[in-house]
């Protein structure tokens, strides 16, 4: 009885809650996805060796994880709405990551994980008497890219977007977002050392779509003041997405920008192609002596006196299809510039600066982070600078109802000189977020053969299977000692064990 009167209660409160809603003149849609994936992947991190406790034989092979994202917009009118979508997950089964509290937490016994993460928050409205629209809050931002996805900016961020038609052929978009800040409430507690720290990140951006008859092109830019203290190179400089004020942060003033273009052509329908150029350059000044990481510390690896430290690079990337009634063909091709010796005379890397790589570079479903949903992925690249590449691949093949099927073959290498492992530098520490480090003597032949299934309008299965053959050259990475160990923070000692496979199953519903 007592949870009958509990259950009509909440019944009677959501009920309430959907008439008052409705009385304001609010319109609550909802939508949502669920992922589940089970499967195989071995030797996802090229390593069977014991050395420095890394073993392919003791890792997980198998994987049972889901995710959920629901969204929830809050419809005033055409012109103004509000925007939440939150996350649960991934969790993998069986584990609570941390405790009971934090992401990736409640898949453990009893569940009961404290895990719900604000994936997006924003407010879409529209300057009254005017096309232009305005979005402030956490929302996902891509810069223009071909569909291998960008390299340099796919995620959730903070910040607004004012965007605007001119005619019918241009358009304008301009950004802020604030991707870092160190420190909170700086401007709200007095008398804190920190409060006067250059703690913050802010990019501003510009995009200039112009849209023709089966044609489009889109240049754009962005401009970073990167504060000494933001955590932004240790970002991009570390293994892993960590972000944190380290030494190295505090120097002189940094700042970063970015200039591409995105062109797209369709007038040769069912023939279509993309093709997209980027430069960018992100550097500071007066740096001197200074540790990259704690890794690196614990070797004794000293940057040298340099007046200025940084990367800049290009990149270029390039699809090709055909769309038949049965499937439809393409190739696709990317090439980015990688760090060259003479960065040991000058400090400056030659890679493009990457912002996020969360989304990422997509041209594969294992190496890269192609996958649709949540399966094993990246294992090579997350952003794919510093290397080139080249693939062919048979996408959407369909003789049965609901079943497609898609078969991809790519070859991509480093552009990295090799010499810089070689001679065991700072330089070879900054591996790029989610990126392994190859050198022009590293190369990878990668085959994907992924299937999917419509079993019903909003329910998908989907199964991946991949194969990845890592050739990394022996002389570069062949090393003893501390050359040997410094070199393992990047993947030497892996040659051994040069294959992955992945073998996973997927189920994706969508509302």
């Amino acid at each position: 009885m007592r949870r009958m009167t509990v259950l009509l209660l909440a019944m009677a409160f959501a009920f309430g809650s959907v008439t008052a809603a409705k009385a304001d003149g609010i319109d609550i849609k909802a939508k949502g996805q669920w992922d589940f994936a089970f499967g195989w992947a071995t030797n996802g991190g090229f390593a069977d060796s014991s050395y420095l406790g890394r073993s392919a034989h003791n890792n997980d092979q198998f994987i049972a994880r889901h995710r959920v994202r629901a969204q929830i917009n809050f419809i005033t009118s055409e012109y103004l709405q509000g925007v939440v979508m939150f996350e649960i997950g991934n969790l993998d089964w069986g584990r609570n990551a941390g405790g009971k509290n934090g992401q990736g937490s409640g898949g453990g016994l009893d569940a009961d994980g404290v895990n719900v993460e604000t994936k997006r928050a924003y407010l879409d409205w529209m300057i009254p008497e005017t096309e232009i629209s305005v979005r402030m809050g956490i929302q996902g931002l891509k810069l223009p890219s071909t569909p291998m996805g960008s390299p340099v900016m796919d995620a959730d961020v903070a910040g607004i977007v004012v965007s605007s038609p001119i005619d019918d052929m241009f358009a304008i978009s301009a950004f802020w977002i604030r991707p870092f800040n160190m420190h909170l409430n700086d401007n709200e507690r007095a008398g804190r050392v920190s409060d006067n720290l250059q703690d913050e990140m802010d990019l501003f951006g510009l995009l200039l779509p112009i849209k023709g008859d089966g044609w489009a092109v889109t240049p754009w830019g962005m401009y970073s003041r990167i504060g000494a203290a933001s955590g932004y190179w240790d970002y991009m400089y570390s293994n892993s997405k960590s972000v944190s004020s380290s030494s190295i942060d505090n120097n002189d003033h940094s700042w970063a920008w970015w200039a591409g273009f995105h062109f797209k052509l369709t007038m040769f329908d069912p023939l279509s192609f993309n093709f997209e150029a980027i430069y960018g350059d992100a550097h500071k000044t007066n740096v001197s002596g200074l540790t990259l990481n704690s890794r690196w510390g614990a070797l004794g690896v000293v940057a040298p006196n340099y007046p200025e430290y940084g990367t800049r690079g290009w990149f270029l990337a390039a699809t090709l299809d055909y769309k038949l009634d049965w499937a439809v063909p393409g190739i696709f091709g990317w090439w980015s510039s990688g760090d060259s010796k003479n960065a040991l005379e000058t400090g400056q890397l030659g890679r493009l600066p990457v912002l996020s790589t969360d989304g990422g570079f997509q041209p594969t479903t294992f190496g890269a982070l192609g996958s649709p949903a949540i399966a094993t992925e990246g294992v090579i690249m997350g952003s794919g600078t510093g290397t080139w590449g080249i693939g062919i691949q048979l996408a959407k093949i369909s003789f049965i109802e609901d079943l497609k099927h898609t078969i991809r073959i790519a070859y991509y290498r480093g552009t990295n000189d090799s010499g810089l492992v070689e001679d065991y530098t700072i330089f070879a520490a900054t591996r790029g977020a989610g990126d392994m480090y190859l050198t022009d003597k590293d190369s990878v032949i990668e085959v994907n053969f992924d299937h999917e299934y419509k079993i019903y309008e909003n329910l998908t299965a989907l199964l991946e299977l991949g194969y990845i053959h890592l050739s990394l050259d022996d002389d570069v990475w062949n090393k003893s000692g501390a050359n040997r160990a410094a070199n393992s923070f990047l993947g030497g000692d892996r040659n051994d064990s040069q294959n992955a496979w992945k073998a996973q199953l997927q189920f994706q519903y969508k509302f």
